[in-house]
């Protein structure tokens, strides 16, 4: 274990390096399906000078592609990236992850087509899996039980505080951009974010070479990991640990599921049915992130106080859940930027005590092992449901259905199965979930 001065030392170099890095990416995030929409044609000028409706539902495939090549790489990459950790070092995997940032980010920069986009996403995914999984078993290696929930709260707040401040920022040097440079080559333009980003990950690996070193966890480096290795660790726990870590397991690709189908339907929703500036794509943003941040900064707090964490794990499935079924039947900008405040609380509240629960059940020497394994099955759900998300929302989209004396836009469809599937989840932790003693 690290000195006391090294452990802070750590956990505050964690959260500069979260913070820098996903600052980058939530100032591109606004202006991201514009690129794609551009590359494909679908966007001819700046979207904010557009005439008539944006058909965003032409570029819902794709969008979805996108989210499936992150995740295709980033899955897979998941588990195995613990398994290496727990031999090579947590600190020598995070690096290598942001290297990989750097070069996709590159990527995205000379990308000249959607194909090329896809490719760089697919990069992405791999330095994905590098840095997040691992640096939560980082953290859970170097902090006691009733410390974890604030260090994680903590760590999740850093990026939270990122997405509350980068879209604004994003949004900000575009219109900078078009300001100076006109829009004339709007490609360049909505790309303008980019270069940002590239500035934001070169800081967050240059922060994370000051991360303290930690002992590895594995005498014995045999490649003899992933689903199997877990599975025998399954058996040889109490039973109701080992049920518990399979219903966070279930729960993590039902989740990533809904997370994917509901990805597209938003972002085309949103610009085909609500407003076309890609400024209010980042205030929307900006509202999630600045609902989820104190729900996110009490969780591991309360949970490390009252020392349960699945009373607040519970709590924030249920705050959001119902919103998803709302969301597709308004129109008001200013009506569904307020849903936005309880859909993103199910996050913050939820996320941080679930990752110290885990923490909590699982044997510390294959620890790496059994977040990168989570995230596998959470991985795997975002793949499939992305790949359905887009399918679905360009096929539905423009379809109109009567529902009793209703008329309901066909798009509504992705937005109930999300709904749907989170009442599912909640219920699945409610009755079979059983914290440790």
């Amino acid at each position: 274990m690290l000195r006391k001065s090294d452990v802070v030392k750590a956990i505050l170099v964690l959260i500069a390096a979260s913070f820098i890095i996903n600052l980058g990416f939530s100032a591109l995030g606004p202006l991201f399906p514009y690129l794609v929409l551009a590359l494909k044609g679908v966007l001819r000028e700046l979207p904010e000078l557009t005439m008539g409706v944006i058909e965003a539902h032409q570029g819902a495939l794709e969008f979805g592609l996108l989210m499936a090549a992150f995740m295709a790489t980033r899955a897979p990459m998941s588990a195995f990236s613990g398994f290496l950790s727990d031999i090579f070092g947590r600190k020598r995997t995070i690096v290598v992850g942001m290297m990989l940032y750097l070069v996709a980010t590159t990527g995205f920069i000379l990308s000249r087509d959607v194909a090329s986009l896809i490719l760089f996403r697919a990069v992405q995914g791999i330095g994905s899996a590098m840095v997040w999984p691992v640096a939560e078993a980082y953290l859970a290696d170097v902090t006691g039980r009733w410390q974890r929930g604030r260090a994680v709260s903590a760590f999740m707040a850093s990026m939270l505080i990122a997405e509350l401040i980068g879209p604004g920022i994003g949004v900000a040097i575009y219109k900078v951009w078009v300001a100076v440079f006109g829009g004339a080559d709007y490609v360049m333009a909505i790309k303008s974010p980019i270069i940002f980003l590239a500035v934001m990950v070169l800081g967050s690996l240059i922060t994370t070479i000051f991360l303290p070193s930690i002992p590895t966890t594995r005498s014995n480096p045999e490649i003899k990991t992933g689903l199997e290795e877990v599975r025998s660790i399954l058996k040889t726990l109490p039973k109701t640990i080992s049920r518990s870590l399979k219903i966070m397991y279930l729960n993590g690709i039902i989740n990533g599921f809904s997370l994917g189908i509901i990805e597209t339907a938003l972002i085309v929703y949103v610009i085909q049915f609500i407003v076309k500036d890609p400024a209010y794509i980042g205030l929307y943003y900006i509202v999630s992130s600045a609902a989820a941040l104190p729900a996110t900064l009490l969780s591991g707090y309360i949970a490390d106080r009252i020392r349960r964490r699945k009373p607040i794990i519970v709590l924030g499935y249920v705050v959001g859940r119902g919103t998803f079924f709302i969301m597709p039947l308004i129109r008001d900008p200013a009506l569904f930027l307020m849903l936005a405040i309880p859909s993103s609380m199910t996050f913050g509240i939820s996320v941080p005590a679930m990752m110290a629960l885990q923490a909590d059940i699982a044997p510390r020497e294959v620890r790496g092992s059994i977040f990168g394994i989570q995230e596998l099955f959470m991985n795997s759900g975002v793949l499939a449901g992305s790949i359905l998300g887009g399918w679905l929302t360009q096929i539905l989209t423009i379809q109109i259905y009567r529902v009793a004396a209703c008329q309901i836009q066909g798009i509504a469809l992705p937005f109930w199965i999300t709904g749907a599937l989170g009442a599912l989840t909640t219920i699945l932790f409610a009755l079979y979930v059983k914290e440790p003693e």
